[in-house]
């Protein structure tokens, strides 16, 4: 299913976010090619929270030198393994410096550097809408995710330190252990904003849909827009229209193909896809907003469903937020676009291997029931780390379900008598009859995140269980 504009902006917005600045005193804007004045390079977000105020605790969590200091001051140094892998990829090298890993969980300290020792262009990444960033394991696994947590720049801006993180939850240990771990990444890119800080680029001026108003427009307002997406929008883009964007001399690609109504109001085709103009890329582009010029009124995007027509050329279906409007309308029409847009720096890809030897977690099996306000459960297994506390359980989806509900976490208590909050960091159901997963996370009286030591843990405390940890 395709994303809303407004969903495509906060999702692009949330992938974003960095950890506040340490020294950026030489990160500057820098001057890049630039196809139009609109055009320019993405600035970060403000940061959440993440990864900054961390809580040493007992002798064994010692400060660690180097990058970490950015991210992870306080992380267990008997946590951290060192990768010491890297390639040279065109004008770039990335080193996978080092990993903390437990059983389904990793982070990844990176530093990306140009070859030739300049600066790194401020805004540089290697996740944008165009270059990707995964890791790759040969083991059979469950559920996925990954993400950047944090970047940060050297003081001389000439290395960018990156924090990656990855999650693989199965119900086999040592998922990230002993075997081949492969980094990939497509390049290195700059993802391009427009002026109100998001991550598009809108078109210079509104586009008129007046010359679809001289077509014969299919009407499907009685056929279920989803189910009938490709017929609507083929017969849609049969008038012969091909209405030009704003940005027609770079993407000549993009434009509107014709107009329908549907059971969710009038409704629009646009050519989709991905397309390269010199050192710009563009994977999307998307109607903010539909302008009546007889009113004003606008309404935003709201949904898009992709087809393919008959000539395998891709488009996407988008109808309107609580638009009234309708075909005779179309003369008075205007329609608002943005682009997803990168400007690449590199795209020379980079593909690392490496095996990590140890996991920092260590796992504790349950034989006690979980009482949960008349519910009982069947937990199996508690596995603890420097990441994260995780519980495996014998029943279906509604142990997770249950425990959100219930708003019951765990609490850890360390060999000097201190007490520590978790808080729910998400349950996955991994299906074909293995078991479900709750995780938490560590967390200080101030509600911020800890690494913390498991050997500094000597029990833990679950609705009515009571768990000694043994080391």
């Amino acid at each position: 299913m395709m994303r809303t504009p407004e969903e495509e902006r906060i999702f692009h917005a949330l992938s974003q976010i960095q950890t506040p600045a340490c020294d950026l005193s030489g990160v500057v804007e820098q001057a890049g090619r630039q196809r139009r004045a609109r055009l320019r390079p993405g600035r970060p977000l403000a940061a959440a929270a993440v990864l900054c105020a961390l809580l040493t605790i007992g002798a064994a969590a010692v400060g660690i030198s180097g990058a970490w200091r950015y991210f992870a001051p306080s992380l267990p140094q008997n946590a951290v393994e060192t990768v010491g892998v890297s390639q040279t990829a065109g004008e770039y090298t990335l080193p996978v410096v080092d990993a903390v890993a437990d059983d389904s969980n990793i982070l990844l300290l990176l530093a990306l550097s140009r070859t030739d020792g300049r600066p790194i262009d401020p805004e540089a990444s290697l996740n944008t809408t165009s270059m990707h960033l995964n890791l790759e394991i040969e083991a059979e696994r469950g559920a996925g995710s990954s993400g950047m947590l944090g970047r940060q720049f050297s003081q001389d801006g000439t290395t960018l330190y990156l924090l990656f993180n990855a999650s693989y939850v199965t119900d086999q240990p040592d998922t990230l252990v002993n075997q081949p771990l492969t980094l990939t990444a497509d390049g290195v890119a700059v993802r391009l904003h427009d002026s109100d800080g998001l991550y598009h680029v809108r078109g210079d001026s509104p586009v008129s849909l007046a010359p679809l108003a001289e077509q014969e427009n299919p009407d499907f307002s009685d056929t279920h827009f989803r189910g009938n997406a490709e017929e609507i929008a083929r017969a849609a883009a049969a008038v012969g229209c091909d209405i030009p964007l704003p940005l027609d001399e770079q993407f000549p690609d993009y434009a509107v193909l014709g107009a329908a109504m549907t059971e969710n109001g009038l409704s629009l085709v646009l050519r989709s896809g991905r397309y390269t103009s010199s050192d710009l890329v563009c994977t999307d582009v998307f109607p903010d907003t539909l302008i009546d010029t007889r009113t004003g009124e606008k309404y935003r995007g709201s949904s898009g469903q992709g087809a393919t027509l008959e000539d395998g050329t891709r488009v996407v279906l988008w109808s309107f937020q609580d638009c009234p409007l309708a075909l005779d309308d179309l003369p008075y029409l205007e329609v608002e676009v943005s682009y997803n847009m990168d400007r690449v720096l590199s795209d020379q890809p980079f593909s690392l291997t490496f095996t990590l030897g140890k996991s920092s977690g260590i796992s504790i099996p349950i034989k006690e029931l979980l009482e949960l306000d008349g519910l009982t459960l069947h937990p199996t297994e508690l596995r603890l780390s420097p990441l994260e506390l995780r519980i495996l359980f014998a029943d279906g989806y509604e142990a997770a379900f249950s425990i959100r509900q219930e708003g019951t976490a765990p609490v850890l208590h360390l060999a000097d008598g201190t007490e520590i909050a978790t808080r729910w960091g998400g349950g996955r159901y991994l299906g074909g009859g293995t078991l479900p997963s709750v995780g938490f996370l560590v967390e200080d009286a101030d509600g911020e995140r800890i690494f913390i030591d498991p050997g500094q843990v000597v029990s833990i405390t679950f609705g009515n269980l009571e768990i000694p940890v043994e080391h």
